[in-house]
């Protein structure tokens, strides 16, 4: 099955990889956004069935960002994208109900397997 996602990092070249990895794996990137008031503008605007979500952003953290889209849409499907291992990130990242916490770097084998992992919570969010 394929998503519409919105990319949100702040780095250009993470954007990019991600993108082509997303578009490898069937799905199509409908908006990227580099900081949290240019995803949420985007969030609104397209409306995607799942956002990739950097923790560290250059006017936002990505938890607040997260808890400010879940108040545009209760529903929405968030998976954090970060270089950031400290400990109880992952921790707080679930309890906002974000989907999973996907650790850079990574690798296309890796998030093809995030996907897998999701399937079942990314397809409640289809008609």
């Amino acid at each position: 099955m394929s998503y519409r996602i919105l990319v949100v990092d702040d780095s250009p070249v993470l954007r990019v990889m991600l993108q082509e990895m997303l578009r490898s794996l069937g799905h199509e990137v409908i908006a990227e956004a580099s900081s949290a008031a240019e995803a949420l503008q985007a969030f609104s605007e397209h409306k995607p069935d799942l956002v990739t979500l950097d923790i560290s952003l250059p006017d936002k953290d990505g938890l607040t960002v997260l808890k400010e889209l879940r108040r545009i849409d209760p529903g929405v499907k968030v998976l954090i994208v970060t270089g950031n291992d400290q400990k109880g990130l992952e921790a707080d990242a679930m309890a906002l109900k974000a989907l999973g916490v996907l650790h850079k770097p990574f690798d296309a084998s890796e998030l093809a397997a995030m996907f897998e992992k999701l399937a079942a919570k990314l397809r409640g969010r289809r008609p």
